[in-house]
């Protein structure tokens, strides 16, 4: 029997259930500090201080600091954070080290409160939207964070056609772009054509910490055009190897999820500050001096001393590493069929595992091309009855016994359990083994030729064949993919599957020679959901929407590239676009309601099982994280846990070696 890994209604409904902006199950407590608090700091700084290398913790901080309620209690400075990456992909590690947007994501996975910005609002008609930023927040190399950042990025480099070819596509409404006004130090405005209804949540999530509306402009305007000695800048360039100021730029200012990786001069408002670029697969961010948060009782945050990276070249071998004791916090791309590797692990490597939600519908959408190059596979694919018997011809129980040990339930891709979208009927639909039906709906269709080995052929005489391309580093889609061979086999399809690398998945995926794509079936949480619905809705070229992603860069050039969509494609997209101006919570939910709808009738997704949980490594005696959490991209992984308040009991890892 297949087991399931199932949290308490109360913690899917945390996900799930829509929330007003609130700070209700946040780590912020919306207070300040009583008059006359002293603040405290880590050893290391109260030296620097002593020595004269550092202002005194009174001028670092601002006058009203944020305060953080910590998660259990209030920690003890010291210890590393040992971490790891694949293949240099920054973002597995962005939970590590903040991010901080300009607006975040409570601890409840779910609502939006202050974070940079200390309070927002729309105008009565909503299309306009004014940020009021904290008073007395300072850069890592204590310049003060004010308005100005803003307006430097949005003049000079947003809408700056040699650094950005098009205005950020998240800021545009309608097609149009705002206009932007820089009210006074403190407050900046953008009006807009109609209203922006997902903008809060788009500047809690991803766009605020992968494409900052803000940029140290002190720093960075001596790489800058419009600011620089044309002379001095030119001398610049040609020192650092490069052939134009905006490549120096970019260098410069280059940020993965708001940490720079090859800078160590970039300022950063992070908990931690690059200290050491990464050098032989290492590298090293340490305590930001001027962190402008601190603790219920006066200590300013964070805890921990550093956070120490390595880029392992491959899954295997950071999951080896993991084993081994010589990391203490992973919790993005881990694999639960590593599981059983994890746990023989945990007691000599001093580290626990802990088994987290995610925000995945299902576990993977596997993804027919509705528009394949080959018409022959291109009727069949967009034929709803061919689709129905992909999905009736997948043993999901098998799935999850074989691969996820138990730990699964049958789902296609539509909510996780506890959003206000979910709809239990769509996610059941056609997950049932059932390979009589499937085979009488590919007769049904046409499929009824055989060669001598029993397997179907196309109308055209050849055999039916279907080909995916899976990310080599995905060892659960290829574990998916193994299986999907023999089941297909057993209906007269023939299914091959091959490991390539991600970079050569992007180029099939861009250029449509994709037939079949697999992917995890993330980003179906409510925080995600309505402003970046990447496999209900084909819309973004950047995405691993295999289904639709001549229909997204139709979408998203204006007709210039991909195909025109008709019917119940063109109608999900008129969806989108009116989701992202409507605020009315009521419409808001009929249209995504709408869209999950069209998306259940034409199974452009087809989901394997669901409720899977992921395992999440933890030094033994850190603390401060929940043992029942919840990691995905829809929070960045878990960013809404807040590194900064977590710490090692003793103030070091316990695994920590000489």
């Amino acid at each position: 029997m297949t087991k399931t890994f199932k949290p308490t209604r109360r913690q899917f409904i945390k996900l799930g259930a829509a929330a007003t902006s609130a700070l209700a199950l946040s780590g912020v407590t919306g207070r300040a500090m009583a008059q006359g608090t002293q603040y405290k700091e880590a050893p290391q700084l109260a030296e620097l201080v002593a020595q004269g290398a550092l202002p005194p913790v009174t001028e670092r901080l601002p006058d009203v600091p944020v305060v953080v309620e910590p998660l259990d209690q209030v920690g003890v400075y010291g210890g590393h954070i040992r971490t790891g990456i694949i293949q240099n992909r920054g973002f597995q590690a962005r939970s590590a080290w903040g991010p901080e947007p300009i607006l975040r994501i409570s601890r409840d996975g779910q609502s939006i409160e202050p974070n940079l910005a200390e309070s927002w609002s729309y105008s009565d008609d909503g299309r306009t939207f004014t940020l009021n930023l904290r008073r007395g927040i300072k850069w890592s190399d204590g310049a003060p964070f004010d308005a100005r950042g803003f307006e430097f990025w949005w003049k000079h480099v947003n809408l700056n056609p040699t650094l950005s070819p098009a205005p950020m596509a998240q800021f545009t409404v309608q097609g149009q772009v705002p206009e932007f006004e820089m009210v006074d130090d403190y407050t900046v405005r953008w009006t807009f054509v109609a209203p922006h209804a997902n903008l809060p949540a788009l500047l809690a999530h991803g766009p605020g910490g992968t494409i900052p509306r803000f940029l140290p402009r002190h720093y960075l305007e001596q790489f800058h055009e419009d600011f620089a000695d044309a002379d001095t800048l030119a001398q610049a360039v040609t020192a650092a190897g490069f052939s134009t100021w905006a490549e120096l730029f970019n260098n410069r200012s280059n940020v993965q999820w708001l940490m720079p990786f090859n800078n160590p001069d970039m300022p950063t408002l992070l908990p931690f500050r690059l200290s050491q670029a990464m050098a032989l697969n290492t590298l090293v961010a340490d305590r930001n001096p001027f962190y402008w948060k601190v603790d219920t009782e006066g200590h300013q945050l964070p805890y921990i001393d550093d956070i120490i990276l390595t880029n392992f070249e491959s899954g295997e071998v950071r999951d080896a590493a993991i084993a081994a004791g010589e990391l203490n916090w992973c919790n993005t791309d881990t694999t639960f069929t590593n599981l059983p590797l994890y746990r023989e692990g945990q007691e000599r490597g001093n580290y626990e595992v802990r088994l987290w939600l995610t925000d995945r519908a299902a576990e993977h959408t596997i993804m027919f091309n509705h528009a394949v190059k080959d018409p022959a596979l291109r009727e069949l694919f967009n034929d709803i009855r061919f689709k129905r018997a992909f999905s009736l011809a997948m043993d999901r129980q098998q799935i999850g016994e074989v691969v996820y040990l138990g730990f699964a339930t049958p789902s296609q891709l539509q909510m996780i359990p506890g959003s206000r979208w979910r709809n239990d009927d769509w996610a059941a639909r056609d997950t049932e083994y059932d390979p009589a039906a499937a085979n009488a709906l590919l007769d049904e269709v046409g499929l009824t030729n055989r060669d001598n080995r029993g397997m179907r052929l196309r109308a055209d005489g050849q055999p039916l064949t279907l080909n995916m391309d899976i990310p080599v580093d995905d060892p659960g889609s290829l574990a998916v993919a193994e299986l999907l061979i023999e089941f297909l086999r057993e209906v007269g399809i023939t299914f091959n599957a091959r490991s390539v690398a991600r970079e050569q998945v992007r180029a099939l995926i861009d250029n449509n020679d994709m037939e079949v794509g697999i992917w995890i079936g993330d980003k179906c949480s409510d925080s995600m959901f309505p402003h970046s619905p990447e496999w209900h809705v084909p819309y973004l070229t950047t995405g691993w929407n295999v289904w639709g992603m001549a229909y997204a860069q139709w979408y998203s050039s204006g007709g210039q590239r991909g195909e025109q969509p008709s019917g119940d494609i063109a109608r999900v997209q008129e969806l989108f676009d009116e989701m992202q101006v409507t605020v009315d919570e009521d419409r808001r939910h009929a249209i995504g309601t709408e869209i999950l709808e069209l998306n259940i009738n034409n199974l452009w997704n087809i989901g394997d099982v669901g409720e899977v949980p992921i395992p999440v490594i933890l030094g033994s005696n850190f603390r401060n994280y929940p043992q029942e959490g919840f990691t995905g991209f829809s929070w960045l992984g878990n960013y809404n846990y807040q590194i900064e308040q977590t710490y090692f009991d003793g103030g070091a890892w316990a695994g920590e070696r000489a």
